[in-house]
């Protein structure tokens, strides 16, 4: 949480373009005290309460970040044909999401959650179950996720999406099994990579007229 508290100062001082960037440690953090009250919970045989642990983690994991990270990237892009992209990107990622998440939300039971190898296992229902593998729409989830940020024309936010596609191939690769959980607690700490580049983006703009989203 300090290191939030750093980006969303800077970014709203500095160049409020990078408050879409600014914002990810603060809710890589809150997604994570969601999966620590998850494991809290599986602890003391609560499904309830384990149930809506998982649901607000997985809000984030499934529904806000495929739409959240292209805009973000949208933000920032100052070169207009990379924007256009970026923000179909982010409708995509937002009917992704959307897609993935709705079905937790019509669940006549507690979401199952299983512990793999010493990691979350969430077994969520999904629309396209028996029809696409899963493997597919981890891939289609990727690509929504990392390819804005990889095409940026800024090369701070271009280095991020390098390091958020190694950790998403590093997490299948290792740990493929509770994909989700690992690649999330990935990213959230690769989210502090985020308080360099907004104070990359600080060094270029007048402290006396922040820009505006």
């Amino acid at each position: 949480m300090p290191v939030a508290a750093i980006t969303l100062t800077t970014a709203s001082r500095y160049n409020r373009k990078y408050l879409g960037f600014a914002v990810f440690p603060l809710f890589f953090g809150v997604q994570q005290a969601l999966e620590g009250g998850l494991w809290l919970s599986l602890g003391q045989g609560a499904p309830e309460t384990t149930h809506w642990f998982a649901i607000g983690f997985l809000f984030f994991a499934y529904f806000f970040w495929p739409f959240w990270v292209p805009l973000s990237a949208y933000f920032v892009e100052p070169k207009r044909h990379l924007k256009r992209i970026f923000l179909i990107f982010s409708l995509l990622g937002a009917l992704l999401g959307a897609f993935l998440f709705a079905p937790l939300l019509f669940l006549d039971e507690p979401l199952p959650i299983h512990i793999v190898h010493h990691s979350i296992h969430y077994s969520s229902p999904l629309m396209w179950d028996n029809v696409v593998h899963r493997t597919l729409i981890r891939g289609v989830y990727a690509i929504i996720v990392c390819a804005p940020i990889l095409l940026s024309s800024i090369n701070a936010v271009r280095m991020f999406g390098y390091l958020i596609t190694l950790s998403v191939i590093g997490g299948f690769v290792v740990a493929h099994y509770a994909f989700t959980s690992i690649w999330c607690f990935a990213a959230a700490i690769l989210s502090c990579y985020v308080l360099f580049i907004i104070r990359e983006a600080s060094k270029s703009v007048p402290t006396h007229r922040p820009n505006e989203i």
